[in-house]
């Protein structure tokens, strides 16, 4: 009793020092556990196109309400990034049917900038070499180009066009959450240090943290 009456300041620290380390550990413990941090950057902006896989039927924004969305714009002459992210978002499309989400709580939409080369005929071909299942992966377009490239603008993305009509766009996936709101932008699939099915698991991982 007597060493513990002399060290009872320095045992009182340790037990508080074990405490706060105990306390630090399960709180970076909870953290690493938790869902994706995704903030509302903005509303998605209103949009009418037609599905080339429906008989070019109007969709909006709003008839999907209720699910989550990853839209992804892209021409289907492009030679390098749109392949690749297409070839991800295969790949996402599979670990979602996986996880039971594919159609019924999550949908996949690809858009085309460029409506004079993609034609309705052009794009169900492109989905075809990456096995898109469309019953939740539309495949999207407007006639007017000018109308395709707003929309691109307006989700907050840049794109630009040569004399030549070759496009210099950002690679990106836009996620919108079910009440149309955009959470979060994802880099698409040209990523050497990550393999397609890596990129397609932190895509799917953001997305389960919104259902």
């Amino acid at each position: 009793m007597p060493f513990v009456r002399k060290h009872a300041f320095k045992i009182a620290l340790f037990a508080l020092c074990a405490l706060m380390g105990a306390y630090l550990l399960y709180t970076n413990y909870s953290e690493s556990r938790s869902t994706v941090s995704m903030p509302i950057d903005k509303p998605a902006p209103a949009f009418t196109l037609q599905n080339v896989h429906d008989n070019n039927k109007e969709v909006s924004l709003k008839d999907s309400d209720g699910k989550v969305r990853l839209y992804y714009f892209y021409w289907a002459n492009c030679p390098d990034v749109c392949p690749a992210t297409t070839f991800i978002l295969s790949k996402v499309q599979d670990q979602l049917k996986e996880a039971g989400l594919f159609g019924s709580k999550v949908e996949i939409n690809s858009v085309t900038f460029d409506p004079e080369r993609d034609t309705p005929e052009k794009i169900q071909a492109f989905a075809a070499k990456f096995n898109a299942d469309t019953t939740g992966w539309k495949f999207l377009r407007n006639p007017d180009a000018a109308v395709s490239e707003k929309l691109v603008k307006d989700f907050g993305l840049s794109l630009m066009v040569d004399e030549n009509k070759n496009y210099s766009h950002n690679d990106t996936i836009s996620v919108v959450d079910q009440k149309g709101n955009i959470r979060k932008y994802i880099t698409g699939g040209m990523n050497a240090e990550l393999t397609p099915d890596e990129i397609a698991a932190s895509i799917v991982e953001a997305v389960k943290a919104l259902t």
